[in-house]
């Protein structure tokens, strides 16, 4: 999968990073393996996408996936999700994600895109 994960149980942060040529179907699994369970409830997230090769990604299935999150009980609306991208499609791709999110019924939560792991981690301790 391009999506490889660890987790942080002390911190509670969960690290992904996206490696590889990037398609709906890794997102789709990302979810079964990651969002989808509630032992990771409060968890915050670190998602570096700077990796990835996003040439073949469809903005619409971020629409997907936001709808998807959204209607999960096992994310926490408190926790943070932090989007580490290089500047063009990476961040478009996340302010599209964000905007999709607003326009889905459900819970959501707190989500920022860096420039660097670095700050990505700043935002992520602070309470």
């Amino acid at each position: 999968m391009p999506i490889r994960n660890s987790v942080d149980l002390k911190e509670r942060i969960i690290y992904s990073t996206c490696v590889g040529i990037m398609k709906q179907d890794d997102f789709v699994e990302y979810v079964k393996e990651i969002w989808s369970h509630d032992k990771y409830y409060g968890f915050n997230e670190l998602f570096d996408v700077t990796q990835a090769d996003w040439s073949e990604f469809n903005f619409s299935y971020l629409i997907e996936v936001a709808k998807n999150a959204s209607q999960l009980r096992t994310i926490d609306i408190k926790s943070k999700l932090a989007w580490v991208v290089l500047e063009g499609k990476q961040r478009e791709l996340t302010e599209f994600y964000k905007s999709a999110k607003l326009m889905t019924p459900g819970t959501s939560r707190k989500l920022e895109a860096f420039n660097s792991k670095d700050e990505a981690m700043q935002w992520l301790r602070i309470k």
